[in-house]
């Protein structure tokens, strides 16, 4: 595995860059904010109520945001170009905790059974997904491009018994995946990297600093997987990646873990799936071509 250092002098860049973020009135989201500021960064943050405490900088700005609805998120990107006339960097960091019950489903008054929440997904997924690609269509037009953060979780890489957090999870680690290789194919100059926290301070659980010291589970403060937030959108020398944060340390498991894992199932001479997608839309592309 590639653990690596995070120093300060790594993070002096964000001075006078722009950010939008979602989620950022508590727990990873709101450190992320006060990191940022401290940084010199303008901040333009989204979520569904405002932070207990408003930030006292003139370079923060509040967007009343709930991220399962499109128009809230482009109201925020809206805002943020309208104030900044640029946007530099994007964390899509909004997530909820476990919700569905795929066990008993309930039934409406007519006793008819009900479907299954699917509210989780809606903001730990889709909202992330929105967030990205909102961030790519105001980015892309800058010479200089941007980074994208995407929030993920360790409980992307393994089973748990959430299976709608668990889901939201993988989605997020394969999207920023599959949208870095979109990206560096039509030579878009964003990076899309994920980050992969374990167990952190936050309201995913309600009162975990009282939990997990009842059942002598360790976590890490939320200022330590900001941290790796900024990094990620500092840096220009990765795509692609995710970043694994655990007990204070950063490693990163996409490049020297997972991708190298499926090499190994793959064989040698065998081409990846994303290779063979390449040569259908070739294919196709001549076809096409000959056809006309």
């Amino acid at each position: 595995m590639s653990e690596f250092l995070i120093k300060d002098e790594d993070l002096t860049s964000l001075k006078g860059k722009v950010v939008v973020l979602t989620g950022g009135s508590s727990g990873i989201g709101l450190a992320t904010v006060t990191l940022l500021l401290s940084l010199g960064a303008s901040v333009v943050s989204g979520d569904i109520n405002a932070p207990t405490e408003l930030p006292a900088s003139p370079a923060f700005t509040f967007v009343q945001t709930n991220v399962a609805i499109w128009s809230d998120l482009r109201a925020l990107f809206k805002t943020a170009h309208q104030h900044h006339s640029r946007i530099d960097y994007v964390f899509a960091n909004a997530g909820i905790g476990p919700r569905a019950d795929y066990l008993s489903l309930a039934v409406d008054e007519a006793g008819e059974l009900q479907e299954p929440s699917h509210e989780l997904i809606d903001v730990s997924l889709k909202g992330v997904i929105n967030t990205a690609v909102l961030g790519v269509h105001y980015m892309k037009t800058q010479p200089e491009g941007g980074n994208i953060v995407l929030m993920g979780s360790s409980t992307g890489l393994q089973p748990l018994r959430a299976p709608d957090y668990s889901t939201a999870k993988h989605g997020v680690l394969g999207f920023g995946r599959g949208y870095a290789r979109l990206l560096d194919v039509a030579s878009i100059p964003i990076r899309v990297n994920s980050l992969m926290p374990s167990w952190t301070n936050t309201s995913v659980i309600p009162s975990m600093e009282v939990i997990m010291p009842g059942i002598s589970q360790p976590m890490q403060t939320p200022l330590v997987v900001a941290r790796a937030a900024v990094y990620l959108m500092a840096t220009t020398e990765r795509q692609g990646e995710a970043v694994y944060v655990a007990d204070g340390k950063y490693t990163e498991i996409e490049k020297s873990v997972l991708f190298p894992a499926y090499e190994k199932i793959l064989g040698e001479g065998n081409k990846t799936d994303d290779k063979v997608l390449e040569n259908i839309l070739a294919f196709a592309a001549q076809a096409a071509a000959a056809g006309q």
